[in-house]
């Protein structure tokens, strides 16, 4: 676990300030001096794979120590120099790219220079390390704008400082991985099914053949042991129950009908190695979790979308779980990081004016308010539909029983305005599939779920009951509660397997592409968003247009659809 990993517990220093270049003092090591020149002569090794600011970082770096090297002792590598080399060297195994790193061999001569140049460029490969291992390698904001970051800026002088000042070089630099048990534990897997990769490749090809069952003979039997790892029985074609066990777990882990026969794709996937698309789903849900804070919260929230799950966890415990119903593949549930800040009893349902102002008319909202700029709710039929502008006014639904919010609310600061919320619907959460709102998340159980929450600050689910019915009120928590929206398709198990989920909204082969570096694949299409109609020309250009154009034939006036009803139950479902 991440707890008993002391490697874990390394962060980043805060920096001391840096002196500039110009005015650091002269080094007199030879080494120092020739590292000295070398960054003020170019521009911080020309041949160094950095970003702008890791440049930046770096020459002020050794500008604050003269040019003193950190890995150089007299005229060759250091211990600590051969201990960071090793751990980058394996960055493979935490899902990164080692061949990235451009890691420095030996120094060749003993010459100043050549020590400069090996010097810095071991310090580059350190800290374009340290700066994939803690945010990852792809620009989430490429991938979907429904992706928000919570890990904190990358602090390129603090890793530098923290890299030279550690006792522990190879734990400091594995430090700046996500510490969670999640991410160690399919750090793991993903070592174990790279080894099991390995050994498939020498193992034998298996004919395809007849259906095999337990207690059959088959020639086939001696490569089915070889490829499963089991011993060799001399003269022994028999498939006994042995055999027959390790065939099953084999089609339970790569996901086959765990039949413990040995059909047609059963030996195609021990042949093909199906375990390669398991090696990039975990590679994908790393890099996700290096997109998580560091610190998810000793109590907070923690919403599982592609489990349909929210739970509460409490010191790394499940404390309370319920049902969840998210977005649609059209409406996605974002994933984020916030704080729940309040809870609002009685809600309004502001219904979304960009999407609807062409979809209604006055008379479909009847059980609707509309409330204009200044706080006023007007009767519909006083709203010019056709020209007004959508920041003028608000539609909603007032708090009750056939409220789309249901009873209650759970808010959050976010840019995509999305909230935990009640539903006065509860049929979908008996289906198994949940992906059916139009963006926030629907709460099984909300006032169970906020007993569990907020009970220890005054607001239990008996209280909140009590007060369901009249008026909007908006409860302030005394403590801020984290939340984590997060969408994982590669879970650990507590036993150390895998639960391999469904890409719910199509996400993995964005990321794949990104990491693979190359072109995404395009998004799914956006939903339609109506619009309010354009707003009329000016009686000048009108009378222009009239005189240039025939005039339409005239035409009866025709009574507008109620197409509100419709609109929301295409929108939102019968639940909202």
């Amino acid at each position: 676990s991440a707890a008993a990993d002391p490697a874990l517990a390394v962060q980043p220093a805060v920096p001391s300030p840096a002196t500039p270049a110009a005015l650091a003092p002269t080094s007199a090591d030879p080494v120092g001096a020739a590292v000295t020149l070398l960054l003020a002569t170019d521009g911080a090794g020309a041949g160094l794979k950095l970003t702008a600011a890791d440049r930046t970082a770096l020459t002020a770096f050794y500008a604050s120590r003269a040019g003193q090297p950190v890995w150089i002792d007299g005229d060759a590598f250091n211990a600590r120099a051969d201990a960071a080399r090793a751990r980058i060297a394996a960055a493979d195994d935490d899902g990164l790219d080692a061949s990235r790193f451009a890691l420095p061999t030996a120094p060749a001569t003993t010459e100043p220079a050549e020590l400069a140049r090996a010097e810095l460029r071991l310090s580059a490969a350190a800290l374009a390390y340290a700066r994939q291992a803690w945010g990852g390698r792809t620009n989430p904001a490429a991938i979907s704008r429904n992706i928000e970051i919570g890990t904190p800026v990358f602090d390129a002088a603090a890793a530098l400082n923290a890299i030279a000042a550690a006792d522990d070089v190879a734990a400091t630099l594995d430090g700046f991985n996500p510490p969670q048990p999640q991410f160690q534990a399919l750090r793991a897997l993903l070592k174990q099914t790279r080894a099991e990769q390995a050994e498939a490749a020498h193992a034998p090809v298996i004919p395809e053949g007849k259906l095999i069952k337990p207690g059959d003979s088959d020639p086939r039997v001696p490569q089915l042991r070889a490829r499963l790892g089991l011993d060799a029985i001399a003269g022994d074609t028999t498939y006994d129950d042995a055999l027959a066990t390790a065939v099953t777990a084999f089609q339970k882990t790569s996901k086959l009908g765990a039949s413990g026969l040995v059909n047609r794709q059963t030996v195609r996937a021990m042949n093909t190695g199906r375990k390669l698309n398991r090696t990039a789903q975990l590679l994908v849900n790393m890099e996700r979790w290096r997109w998580m804070p560091r610190e998810l919260g000793a109590k907070h929230v923690f919403v599982d979308l592609t489990a349909f799950k929210l739970a509460i966890m409490q010191d790394g415990r499940e404390t309370y779980g319920t049902r969840v119903v998210i977005g649609k593949t059209t409406n996605q549930t974002p994933m984020l990081s916030s704080e729940i800040d309040r809870l609002v009893v009685n809600p309004y349902w502001n219904v979304p004016v960009s999407i609807a102002m062409n979809e209604m008319a006055g008379s479909a909202l009847r059980g609707y308010e509309v409330v204009d700029a200044k706080g006023r709710v007007v009767p519909p039929s006083q709203v010019d539909w056709a020209h007004i502008r959508e920041s003028k006014l608000r539609i909603r639904q007032p708090p009750g029983e056939r409220n789309a919010l249901g009873n209650i609310k759970f808010m959050f600061p976010n840019k995509h305005a999305v909230y935990l919320h009640d539903t006065p619907s509860r049929k979908l959460f008996a289906n198994d599939f949940r992906a059916l709102s139009h963006g926030c998340v629907r709460v099984d159980k909300p006032m169970e779920f906020a007993d569990a929450l907020s009970g220890d600050q005054g607001l239990s689910g008996s209280k909140l009951k009590g007060m369901i019915g009249g008026k909007e009120r908006g409860l302030p928590l005394s403590s801020k509660i984290p939340v984590h929206l997060a969408y994982f398709t590669a879970v650990a198990n507590a036993d150390g397997s895998l639960d391999l989920r469904p890409d719910l909204y199509g996400m993995d082969a964005r990321v794949r592409a990104a990491l693979a570096g190359e072109a995404l694949p395009a998004l799914p299409d956006e939903p339609v968003i109506a619009k309010a109609p354009p707003r009329p020309k000016p009686a000048t250009q009108q009378a222009s247009a009239a005189t240039a154009q025939p005039a339409p034939a005239e035409v009866a006036p025709q009574r507008q659809p109620n197409t509100f009803g419709s609109w929301l139950s295409r929108t939102f479902g019968d639940s909202r």
